[in-house]
């Protein structure tokens, strides 16, 4: 009996590794931790670097407090001029990296 137990234990592993092999999840998970990481840093350079570089062109208290009051509600243009500046640079980055891939794959496919 704790044979048995031990083999649908062992079959069950054997079958989640396979669905998972089979269907690319693993590289999947690994390419949603990758581009948190990489939203992580656009966001960074985004709000440590572009920003306070358009705020020094720009009089007063920058872009990032940039607020619209109309009969008394704020519309604040500030966070949405950061986000897409965030997008645009992500999808830039994005687009860069496959392009790159690819023409690797391109090069891989015709030797």
């Amino acid at each position: 009996m704790i044979g048995a137990i031990r083999d649908k234990h062992k079959s069950l592993w054997v079958g989640l590794f396979e669905f998972l092999k089979n269907n690319a999840i693993i590289g999947m998970a690994i390419g949603v931790v990758v581009a948190q990481i990489v939203k992580d840093l656009v966001d960074s350079l985004v709000k440590g670097i572009l920003m306070p570089s358009i705020n020094l062109m720009i009089p007063g208290e920058g872009v990032s407090q940039l607020v619209y009051l109309v009969n008394g509600v704020e519309f604040n243009i500030g966070i949405v001029i950061n986000s897409a500046l965030t997008f645009l640079i992500v999808m830039t980055i994005l687009y860069i990296v496959v392009k790159k891939i690819l023409k690797m794959e391109d090069v891989l496919v015709k030797k």
